[in-house]
């Protein structure tokens, strides 16, 4: 019976150290150069912000809220995707 709930608990501290390992290596961060606060990864111009979908919502609870994430479109290459803010 204690099986059910140490293997989820084990899961959960797992999840959690997985996140926070993400979080340290700057994974989905915002780039930024001396021209632009908030670049593109793939062309480097300036990104857009465009409205959250869903979705969105939903992985930043279940983040637990770890990184601030936002939706970004790029003019140039039509790049769209979520950076986080510091």
């Amino acid at each position: 019976m204690n099986d059910g709930f140490l293997i989820l608990f084990i899961a959960i501290l797992i999840y959690i150290l997985i996140l926070w390992i993400l979080k340290e290596l700057n994974f989905g961060r915002k780039i930024s150069t001396k021209t632009c606060n908030n670049c593109c990864p793939d062309c480097n111009e300036p990104l857009s912000r465009v409205k959250r979908i869903l979705l969105d919502k939903i992985l930043y609870h279940l983040t637990f809220r770890m990184f601030d994430f936002k939706r970004y479109f790029c003019n140039e290459c039509g790049w769209e995707g979520l950076r986080w803010e510091k």
